[in-house]
């Protein structure tokens, strides 16, 4: 069975991709794993100052926000009965992405062009251009019009 990993971070670029997705998923038959991130220590202006126990609950917050952004993407594949599966990671975005496409056999990533990231990812690097060149299957990245 044909196998695609959609990696989202719950922005609007990731639901350009979701929307890519579940036409080509329902034509190939193929089974999606909807796959989210949380950085282990996600960097927000304005937390230096937190202590831990305030960082741990800002971290479950994050948390609970991704996976309750998971089940919304996997409702939409199953509304047009598409095998879904969902899986929440942590670590950075692009080794993460790529580790699980390994692991997993993947034979296609999505993902979109440009994520939460704005500005800090143009100067760093987004991770669309880092999967692009570490994953070791095809990517399709999506652009939003």
């Amino acid at each position: 069975m044909y196998k695609i990993l959609l990696a989202t971070d719950g922005s609007e670029y990731s639901l350009e991709a979701l929307k890519k997705v579940v036409p080509l998923a329902r034509a190939m038959e193929a089974r999606v794993t909807v796959l989210t991130i949380v950085e282990e220590m996600p960097f927000v202006k304005g937390t230096e100052g937190l202590s831990k126990e305030e960082l741990d609950t800002l971290y479950r917050s994050i948390s609970t926000e991704a996976e309750e952004g998971l089940q919304r993407a996997a409702k939409l594949f199953e509304a047009d009965s598409v095998d879904v599966e969902t899986s929440l990671e942590t670590g950075k975005p692009a080794d993460t992405i790529c580790r699980v496409a390994e692991e997993g056999a993947y034979d296609l990533v999505v993902l979109g062009d440009t994520g939460r990231g704005g500005l800090q990812e143009l100067l760093l690097g987004s991770v669309s251009n880092k999967v692009a060149h570490c994953a070791n299957t095809d990517v399709m990245i999506v652009k939003r019009r």
